[in-house]
């Protein structure tokens, strides 16, 4: 128990040293905010989740007591609780003969569908702090915008766009890309921490395939839902505006893991592989045809009908 206390307190102070520096207001700190919730996954996955608890509480209460109630709450809700959860789920196993060595592990796609919950309660937490209204929302985010720019309402950017107008369409805008901020920041956190455990071997679970991974079955029903609900009016429809770009990316991430999956055994691999990630991520509009790709695998399960004779993958890996 000593050193699990010691190792929660270590991680702790990490993550909450890696959170404080966007208090200073620096954007070189934006990118060490969103590496967080590192240190509490690498003390859930290598060690135990206890650790990763004991971690998230000390780095909240810490970054609570010196900064105050909103860090607090944006700490709990987008670094310290989700990284407890994902690291906490990532190690559940119940039997399975199917499966390999006869332990069955929490499917990554049950994990990615979690992280696409948690980054939109986090975004939806923190936009209902700000306003209960759109109205007093988008008002803020439209005097923020105008504050940044130095300009007054009736000012113009250099492009001739009211400021008004820019912010009216940041304040829609903010929401979802907040979403798929932190989602990133979740996934990218915890497949870092695992790697840190493989290494050290301290994983307990065997290392997935990836690229087999499936998303839960309910997820299509919930995409349908949150794109429906984006048409109602006000905070609903920007609400509902979240789930479904986080979701979208959960599916972006499957049309990822179709390609990679597909690819195995072909020459041009390399090269395929690498436009595709290169596009995406320049680019940022392949990521929604990726989406579709993902859509369309999982309703007509395109990696069963065009898969080669190497077999299925194994239990753990979807």
């Amino acid at each position: 128990m000593g050193p699990l206390i010691v190792i929660a307190i270590v991680a702790g102070a990490a993550s909450a040293l890696l959170a404080a520096g966007v208090a200073a207001g620096s954007l070189l700190a934006v990118p060490l905010f969103y590496l967080a919730p590192l240190p509490v996954m690498i003390a859930g996955i290598a060690f135990s989740p206890w650790a990763a608890l004991g971690a998230a509480i000390v780095a909240a209460g810490s970054l609570g007591f010196v900064f105050g109630r909103a860090l607090l709450l944006a700490y709990v809700m987008g670094m310290g609780g989700p990284a407890f959860a994902l690291s906490y789920a990532a190690l559940l196993a119940r039997e399975e003969p199917a499966a390999r060595d006869g332990v069955l592990w929490f499917p990554v796609g049950g994990l990615i569908a979690m992280a696409a919950g948690l980054a939109t309660l986090a975004v939806l937490v923190a936009l209902f702090s700000m306003a209960w209204s759109f109205e007093a929302y988008e008002a803020s985010v439209v005097s923020a915008f105008e504050a940044l720019v130095g300009q007054g309402g009736q000012s113009t950017l250099a492009s001739g766009t009211d400021t008004a107008t820019m912010g009216a369409l940041l304040a829609r805008l903010l929401p979802p890309m907040a979403g798929v901020l932190s989602m990133i920041s979740q996934l990218a956190c915890l497949y870092l921490a695992g790697k840190a455990a493989l290494v050290s071997q301290r994983l307990t679970r065997p290392w997935p395939d990836l690229a087999a991974f499936r998303l839960p079955r309910g997820t299509p029903v919930a995409l349908a839902g949150a794109l429906a609900l984006t048409l109602a009016p006000d905070m609903l429809g920007l609400a509902a505006s979240v789930a479904a770009a986080t979701l979208i990316l959960a599916y972006a991430l499957a049309g990822f893991a179709l390609v990679h999956a597909l690819t195995r055994g072909h020459s041009a691999r390399i090269l395929v592989l690498s436009g595709v990630w290169m596009t995406s991520l320049m680019l940022g509009w392949p990521l929604l045809a990726m989406a579709v790709l993902g859509f369309v695998d999982a309703m007509l399960d395109l990696r069963a009908r065009l898969a080669t004779a190497k077999g299925p993958p194994a239990a753990n890996d979807r």
